[in-house]
């Protein structure tokens, strides 16, 4: 089970978290270390303070599931430290197992999909060492980009770049692993 679906012990903090020694840290983030985070570059310091009120601060522990592929989005998240595997079940004979597409360091966003429709994860993603992540409320951050349209026009321009790092990244393993498995002759 994901973070995504509450508990009645921590009814704010979803069930992975509460169930794997999740910690929640001050509720205030710092808004000059957003500003440092590339996915809210060209806000002012007033658009960040007002997102910093839709953030908590989340530590987990090694191998704690933040969320599954096919899971509602309604989060994104911020890597503030550690390190995050993004995954994606590949079938092989009659089981599946969890490939790793994507590693997120310190300073990088996942969890995008709460962001744009159909609002649901396309990959899974996972601590691989403890790691304190900013938790972004999808909902909040939309509506207050509904109101302020600057702040949308921007975080959906960043979000286009996040988008194609990534899909450069996934080529790129595609790219190697074709590689690996096309006979030469």
């Amino acid at each position: 089970m994901s973070i995504c679906n509450a508990t009645t012990e921590y009814p704010n903090i979803p069930r992975t978290f509460a169930k794997s020694g999740h910690r929640k840290g001050n509720t205030m983030v710092d808004t000059h270390f957003l500003g440092g985070i590339n996915f809210f570059s060209g806000l002012t310091a007033r658009e960040l303070r007002q997102i910093s009120e839709l953030c908590t601060i989340v530590k987990l522990k090694k191998g704690v599931t933040i969320f599954k592929r096919g899971e509602s989005a309604e989060q994104f998240y911020v890597v503030r430290s550690g390190k995050v595997h993004l995954s994606v079940p590949i079938p092989i004979l009659l089981a599946s197992t969890e490939i790793v597409v994507d590693v997120v360091i310190p300073g990088n966003v996942f969890g995008w999909s709460t962001l744009v429709e159909p609002y649901q994860f396309t990959l899974s993603a996972y601590c691989d060492e403890e790691s304190e992540l900013i938790q972004v409320r999808g909902k909040g951050l939309l509506s207050f980009c509904a109101r302020k349209h600057h702040v949308g026009h921007v975080l959906m321009g960043n979000l286009v770049k996040v988008i194609g790092s990534r899909m450069d990244r996934m080529q790129g393993l595609l790219e190697k692993e074709i590689a690996f498995n096309v006979p030469s002759f």
